[in-house]
């Protein structure tokens, strides 16, 4: 494969950039419209990558090699905790060829920061976000590379030729089933977690559920990537690596984003397989729409990011009907919600007032949160919490870890769970629940 840029060329630019530049400056250069940052993802592990956040059908990618700087999230608290810090962080002087970018910092909350951490979390604590040595950045339009004061130019050369050579994919690794969810206790769980919607003890609660994976050599994170990319584009892909485990997945849920004041959401709430042919696909598709137990936990959720944005926003809108969002094997009913902030409110302020939303934890949230400890014999770490990224003008987005797992030598953690209502039927809600496992297990091998 031709290279796009000269290793040696990059290397100069570095180099002389630096020579005009502040010793603490964070130094942007351009790429060539062709360079595919995506590529130092294949082999993650030997790149040196610590996370990644990717958008494929809108071409945004941020590949993260090795660490400036970490802030770790104080136990018991929740994302806020750390925006002043994270802010100042980032808010640094830049030169190269783009001065005004800025840098970024990129990691995730857990669903619960309260909550003592068990296998296989020990080693992501309750949150973090990591700033880069040698951020690679793809908008969709243009490529750039955001180097700290601390990245050394040869080693910044030697990823930019490495991420032109041709991939050096992982071959597959045969995975089977180590540790299958506890069926008997999903379905006593539903159907108590129902009768206690129907008494009127609370709303919602949403059950998770893991599985355990094995194999007989290291589970390739960077085919599981290329197999979401090739089959969720329109998803949020992520890793995130403390020690040897990579959480990772192709989550279908913006949780929140921040652009120059203009705030999105997502209400994500209410599921149906797809179908097998057009047809059946869209009989499947009319009738979530047309279900009153998805159209009632759908309205939860958007009812709850409103009321929850309505004291850090001047405007905020949301359709009055939600719309079908397809993906691979599963279509959810979906609302955006969108508006603009007040003067201060960065993106972390953001994540704080809407995590944990209905769609992952019920309504009302302190009742939902009880009902999980109760039914859930597992810790769900950073599984439904926050990951994404964001930079110094406190713009960003955090997804909601959905559809995921953790990846740790040859195993494999995979998550997945349903809002239960007071209809919820326990074979459906298994039947639901198993589908969603379907994303990320496939995609690791399974």
């Amino acid at each position: 494969m031709a290279s796009s840029i000269d290793a040696g060329e990059v290397l100069a630019r570095i180099e002389s950039h630096r020579r005009s530049a502040a010793p603490d400056a964070f130094l942007a250069l351009t790429l060539p419209p062709d360079f595919d940052p995506r590529r130092l993802l294949d082999d993650p592990q030997g790149a040196g990558v610590v996370a990644s956040y990717e958008r494929p059908s809108q071409g945004i990618a941020m590949v993260a090699i090795g660490e400036a700087a970490r802030i770790e999230a104080p136990w018991g608290a929740g994302p806020g905790a750390v925006g002043v810090q994270a802010r100042a962080l980032v808010d640094r002087p830049g030169g190269g060829d783009l001065p005004g970018l800025r840098p970024r910092l990129l990691g995730g909350f857990r669903f619960n920061a309260s909550a003592a951490p068990h296998a296989p979390w020990e080693a992501f604590g309750a949150g973090w976000l990591v700033l880069p040595r040698v951020l690679f950045l793809a908008t969709g339009e243009s490529n750039a590379l955001i180097l700290a004061p601390s990245a050394e130019a040869h080693d910044v050369a030697a990823l930019v030729e490495r991420a032109q050579r041709a991939p050096d994919i992982a071959s597959a690794t045969a995975l089977r089933v180590e540790q299958p969810m506890d069926r008997g206790r999903w379905l006593a769980s539903v159907a108590t977690i129902a009768a206690e919607v129907r008494a009127g003890l609370y709303e919602k609660a949403v059950l998770a559920s893991t599985q355990q994976l094995a194999g007989d050599a290291p589970i390739s994170v960077g085919r599981a990537l290329a197999r979401l990319r090739e089959d969720y584009p329109d998803c949020h892909l992520f890793t995130m690596t403390s020690g040897d485990a990579t959480f990772l997945g192709a989550s279908p849920e913006l949780l929140v984003s921040l652009t120059r004041g203009r705030v999105r959401a997502l209400g994500l709430a209410g599921s149906a397989r797809r179908g097998v042919d057009p047809e059946e696909d869209e009989r499947l598709g009319a009738a979530l729409l047309e279900s009153a137990k998805n159209r009632i936990e759908h309205e939860t959720v958007v009812r709850a990011i409103r009321e929850r944005l309505g004291g850090a926003t001047e405007e905020l809108l949301a359709p009055n009907q939600p719309q079908l969002r397809r993906l691979h094997n599963i279509q959810h009913l979906s609302t955006e919600i969108s508006g603009r902030v007040r003067t201060g409110v960065d993106v972390l302020d953001l994540v704080e007032r809407l995590h944990p939303t209905p769609a992952v934890c019920g309504w009302p949230a302190d009742r939902a949160g009880e009902v999980i400890a109760r039914h859930e014999a597992f810790d769900r770490g950073w599984y439904a919490g926050p990951v994404g990224w964001m930079d110094g003008a406190g713009d960003g987005e955090f997804a909601v870890g959905l559809r995921s797992a953790v990846v740790r030598g040859s195993r494999a953690w995979l998550f997945a769970g349903n809002g239960i209502m007071g209809d919820s039927a326990p074979q459906s809600e298994l039947d639901e629940v198993q589908l969603k496992f379907l994303a990320v297990g496939e995609a690791l091998g399974a």
